[in-house]
């Protein structure tokens, strides 16, 4: 809840309206507009293990990955389209409850809706068709959710809003795939995936209430609301190099992790043999690891970066992560998979820490929904590409060199991903009317 004084005081000015916010914020309303992110990430961490489950029922072992890559893949495509076209229209939507918030409680609403139908699916069929529809009704919250950094937060706090929000999104992820990983006991990954419908949804409502609306709406000037849609494409967007490199970067990073994640039950069970109670425990232990490990990166990173610069924190971000990666893939049984965990854990929470205070330096200042969104589309892809390589490599190698091998072989594709992520950083460049934060006091 907010304080009186967080209630009276404004989040931006307006003389913040045409550039960056210039008033503090408290740390109750940083954290307002960060705590969405854990709903959304919960919701997909509990996904990647209900799909790991479901798809594998539905269509076998041989095929598995392969499968999943392609109906990710689709639901990417989703994602691209509605996510950034919709945070372009919400920068110019005027309404009561500001610019952001319609499209906030719509999306969640009809979330909730499709989590339902997603889990009780029965054929691969109706779970591609409800898995699309969530992805739409997701994306149209995010979208405009995302604007909130760039609305609200003046340069002092990037640093800092950034890490709330990268922690956020790495304990979602975490506290998504613990939730449903309770299934692996008894059977039933759909109930699980349901109540983490309903956290989300509060989330969002929590969202909706307490964080306060910033700079009014860019005037449409007359333009309809179908060409306002189709400026999100424009080709202007390939001027910003600095904003187009660190889309790569981001993309690149997160689909590192994103291989050992999105198969990580297939890696317990298969590579080291977990089975009933002892999966459900590493299912839940190995979560844990990776979180342990972010909370230990995250802050620290964070403030770090004001001490180094933002780049060479993302690279140090990079090696730890790669290092993690190596011990996972070669690990023999579950414990000695948590050193490698927790490395995986540091380095995702150091990049997450400082990759939208990144982003944001590199984006025009007139259009944050549209460019957040265009940068988010990194975001709902990783994964899926992450998955899409890796589900070959996944089916090609269980086909030749059995299931053992199979989960260890797609996690390593991990250390690619972020190869070319160290390399697409080398061109990223903040704009040159982006303001660098000062050192916090």
């Amino acid at each position: 809840m907010h304080s009186p004084a967080d209630t009276a005081a404004p989040t931006s000015s307006p003389a913040a309206t045409e550039g960056r916010p210039t008033v503090l914020l408290s740390r109750a309303q940083l954290l307002s507009i960060s705590v969405y992110w854990f709903g959304i990430n919960a919701l997909w961490g509990g996904y990647e293990i209900f799909g790991q489950a479901r798809v594998e029922a539905l269509v076998g072992v041989p095929t598995r990955g392969t499968v999943m890559g392609y109906l990710e893949f689709a639901a990417a495509l989703v994602a691209i389209l509605v996510q950034p076209t919709i945070g372009t229209i919400s920068d110019y939507a005027s309404t009561r409850w500001g610019r952001r918030k319609p499209f906030i409680f719509i999306g969640a609403t009809l979330d909730l809706l499709f989590i339902y139908a997603l889990a009780t699916s029965q054929t691969l069929l109706a779970l591609a068709l409800f898995l699309l529809l969530l992805q739409f009704s997701s994306n149209f919250a995010q979208g405009p959710f995302q604007g909130y950094v760039p609305d609200l937060v003046p340069p002092r706090q990037v640093n800092i809003a950034s890490g709330l929000m990268g922690l956020m999104r790495m304990l979602g992820v975490i506290a998504g795939a613990a939730i449903v990983s309770t299934g692996a006991s008894t059977g039933d990954y759909a109930t699980p995936l349901i109540a983490i419908g309903f956290l989300e949804f509060g989330l969002a409502m929590a969202t909706v209430v307490l964080v306060h609306e910033g700079p009014a709406a860019t005037p449409r000037r007359g333009r309809s609301w179908a060409a306002i849609a189709r400026e999100t494409w424009g080709l202007d967007a390939l001027r910003e190099r600095g904003f187009l490199y660190m889309v790569a970067t981001r993309l690149l990073f997160l689909m590192g992790p994103s291989v050992f994640v999105n198969f990580s039950l297939f890696y317990l069970r298969d590579s080291l043999g977990q089975e009933g109670g002892d999966l459900q425990l590493w299912l839940t232990v190995g979560p844990a690891a990776i979180a342990v490990g972010a909370i230990l990166g995250t802050m620290p990173a964070a403030q770090l970066a004001y001490r180094i610069g933002r780049k060479q924190v993302i690279w140090l971000a990079t090696a730890i992560a790669a290092g993690g990666i190596i011990l996972v893939a070669r690990a023999q049984a579950p414990v000695e998979a948590l050193p490698g965990l927790v490395l995986l854990g540091i380095g995702s929470g150091a990049y997450l820490a400082v990759d939208w205070a990144l982003m944001t330096s590199t984006i025009p200042r007139t259009a944050p929904g549209r460019y957040m969104g265009l940068g988010n589309i990194a975001n709902g892809i990783s994964g899926p590409l992450a998955v899409v390589i890796g589900g070959l490599v996944l089916d090609a190698v269980t086909a030749t060199e059995g299931l053992d091998a199979g989960p260890r072989a797609a996690t390593l594709t991990g250390l690619l991903f972020l190869a070319g992520a160290a390399l697409m950083l080398i061109k990223v460049h903040p704009r040159a009317d982006a303001e660098s934060p000062p050192e916090p006091a």
